[in-house]
């Protein structure tokens, strides 16, 4: 039976895997799709591309040498892919990178899963080891604008990682069934559960759960808008992760009433600067990261609030996709200037659920 560490290794492996994407696949999408709609409709596709793959993992049962060649092939495909993505080979070049590095992801969460199911005993949280995969991404991909430097960078991340995920199921016999069969990461990722929109008081975790899919869609933007800034692209790359992932490291048993109205008065405050200075990025990624942390340790802390383990992650990933499609046409349309807007609307949500959970908290005390 594998031990406690071979579990959050794989996870670790798994989000710099998440993350690597993120970072990598938006940046390549920024310079070679051309248009900003083109951009984050490559990124949609790659969130399409990875939550059907996802899907089709979660409903068969691969023994772990399978399960060892797939990460191997797969991985070999994807740096083909990194190979094809040159300068001026165009938007349909990253393609086949998108699909293979979709799978990648995939197969990672589906090995956390196999190991967690036969260890022993049952894992911790994911936070610490989700916190040492962003650190090794930031690591090794260096500065996301140097595309000359990112893409054999990125190549080494997508064999540090897939081959060290073949190597911890080295010796695992098939897992039991069971767990969170579709979900991504063993349902550990923010989610929204169904009906979780009728109470007020979740309203600012529901967000502060979402904010990050703008931010990280948008990130070579967002680097740009910041090159002005006395820290370089990887430092306030830095920044952004630690703000992402601190929080939830330092305050793992915050209750969800408190992470909720924490929460509220980060998105408020991140979209109050964004309002009133385009420029506040430095606040903005602190405020916004953390609101995402408390969210994630919150829903985390709480199993109602998370996907339950038959959830099929189709559902997020169409509604993120069309997000995306929606946030490009605003980008093409009106410029970058459009993006701090994004905050200053989330930021508005949420003081207006503040408002509606102390109305109703009124209420409540009154009749």
């Amino acid at each position: 039976m594998p031990r406690a560490w071979r579990v959050e290794a794989a996870r670790a492996l798994s989000w710099a895997l998440l993350l690597g994407g993120w970072i990598v696949l938006t940046a390549l999408a920024d310079r070679l799709a051309g248009p900003p709609l083109a951009a984050f409709g490559l990124i949609a596709a790659w969130l399409l591309a990875l939550a059907g793959s996802a899907s089709l993992l979660g409903r068969v049962a691969l023994a772990p040498g399978w399960q060892r060649l797939l990460l191997s092939v797969v991985a070999l495909l994807a740096l083909r892919g990194l190979a094809g993505t040159r300068e001026g080979a165009g938007a349909a070049a990253l393609l086949p990178l998108l699909l293979a590095w979709g799978l990648l992801v995939a197969l990672a969460s589906s090995t956390v899963r196999m190991l967690r199911r036969a260890a022993p005993v049952r894992p911790g949280g994911p936070v610490g080891a989700a916190a040492a995969g962003a650190l090794l991404a930031w690591a090794v991909l260096g500065d996301p604008t140097d595309l000359t430097a990112l893409v054999p960078r990125a190549g080494a991340l997508l064999l540090v990682a897939a081959l060290g995920l073949a190597a911890l199921l080295q010796g695992l016999r098939a897992a039991p069934p069971g767990g969170c069969r579709a979900g991504l990461f063993d349902c550990s990722l923010p989610a929204w559960p169904a009906g979780a929109w009728r109470e007020p008081a979740r309203w600012p975790l529901l967000l502060g759960a979402l904010v990050m899919l703008p931010m990280m869609a948008g990130l070579p933007q967002m680097l740009a808008l910041c090159r002005g800034d006395t820290l370089g692209p990887q430092a306030m790359l830095g920044l952004h992760l630690a703000a992402m992932f601190l929080p939830a490291l330092l305050l793992p048993r915050l209750r969800p009433a408190t992470a909720a109205l924490a929460c509220g008065a980060l998105l408020a405050g991140g979209g109050l600067a964004a309002g009133l200075d385009a420029g506040a990025w430095w606040w903005l990624v602190l405020s916004q990261g953390a609101a995402w942390s408390l969210a994630w340790g919150a829903q985390l802390a709480e199993p109602a609030a998370r996907a339950g383990p038959r959830s099929d992650p189709w559902r997020g990933a169409v509604a993120q996709a069309a997000l995306l499609l929606a946030l490009g046409l605003a980008v093409e349309w009106f410029g970058t200037g459009v993006l701090p807007a994004v905050p200053f609307g989330f930021g508005v949500a949420a003081a207006l659920a503040l408002a509606c959970w102390r109305r109703a908290a009124v209420c409540r005390a009154q009749s």
